[in-house]
């Protein structure tokens, strides 16, 4: 009768705590799968496909029926978007949660402005189809294939067209990732400068030219430079090591100079948890070279605190330093 009892007991609590906890139980994927094939077959008749379907459960949303998925157009799959979707009530109400309530955003909406995004950058490749043979965009890459090798002067000129261009379909181009353009040419078929985008005022502005390490022969270059600044340091700084961390300029006037910036890690700074963390990168050197010859011209230690350095303050110093050996940067 005891042991009854206690059964009963451990039951209801049991039921109590399922009870409670049930509104962290949210719809299983397999479901949640199910009903995002239900509604996409509803309102598009099949036009639209998905992937990448994945919880998305958090202390920012605390709610477990919230998903990420990416959805995309099976006929035209560059017209795509990424969004969060409630799956247990997709079948009433496709208004995204994760949107200000007032916007009243739905994935509608979302597909559109995909349908539009798509459609501005299709008139950037008719644009430029004379200039630029293959221009293909990606999330966070636009690779510019000119399929041939271009003198810097002309790619100077396209490169200022082509971002001009952008600019006058900014609203609609416009992503949540940070832009770079990627040029290839026949020499360098997978990638030889890459050129950062950085956001100013609703426009799109290209920041220094950095040598891509796809380009043809990145590897031997690298392999040169790490040992000639293995060598220079040896006997006068022998505290420091190389790291992974460099940033390799292009001169634009030549696309063949360069700068290799890079950072150098103090050994002598060892952080085991006792007393403040200090940052061991304090080190940064500077090798010019040029990329066609793989000649190294010469280097120097910019500076042995760079650890207290600021990222603007850091970025000053290196442009007046290589634009003074005479890399043009921009």
């Amino acid at each position: 009768m005891k042991i009854t009892i206690i059964s009963i007991v451990c039951f209801l609590i049991l039921v109590l705590v399922l009870a409670g906890c049930s509104k962290y139980i949210g719809i299983p994927k397999k479901k949640a799968a199910r009903n995002l094939e239900e509604y996409l077959q509803n309102k598009y008749k099949g036009k639209l496909g998905y992937s990448d379907l994945s919880l998305f459960f958090n202390a920012a949303t605390m709610d477990p029926n919230m998903y990420g998925v990416l959805i995309y157009d099976k006929d035209i799959p560059e017209i795509a978007f990424y969004t969060h979707l409630n799956l247990k009530n997709i079948l009433e109400n496709d208004t995204l949660s994760m949107y200000a309530a007032a916007d009243r955003i739905t994935v509608d909406d979302l597909y559109k402005d995909a349908i539009a995004r798509y459609e501005a950058r299709q008139a950037v490749v008719t644009d430029f189809k004379n200039d630029i043979p293959e221009i293909t965009f990606s999330t966070e890459t636009i690779d510019l294939n000119f399929k041939r090798d271009i003198e810097p002067q002309e790619l100077d000129d396209v490169i200022m067209r082509f971002i001009d261009r952008l600019n006058k379909s900014f609203k609609e181009i416009d992503t949540a990732f940070q832009f770079s353009l990627l040029v290839k040419t026949a020499t360098h078929p997978n990638g030889f400068i890459t050129i950062p985008l950085e956001v100013d005022d609703d426009k799109w502005q290209a920041k220094s030219m950095v040598l891509s390490k796809k380009a043809a022969g990145f590897e031997r270059l690298k392999t040169m430079v790490l040992k000639n600044i293995q060598s220079k340091l040896e006997i006068p700084y022998p505290h420091y090591i190389a790291t992974e961390n460099s940033k390799i300029y292009m001169d634009k006037s030549s696309l063949s100079r360069g700068a290799w910036l890079q950072y150098l890690e103090d050994k002598r700074i060892v952080n085991n948890g006792k007393g403040k963390w200090r940052n061991p990168q304090t080190g940064l050197y500077v090798v010019y070279f040029d990329f066609d010859t793989k000649f190294i011209y010469r280097g120097e230690l910019l500076t042995e605190e760079n650890d207290t350095t600021s990222y603007s303050e850091e970025l000053r110093q290196i442009i007046s330093t290589i634009e003074a050996e005479g890399i043009r940067t921009k």
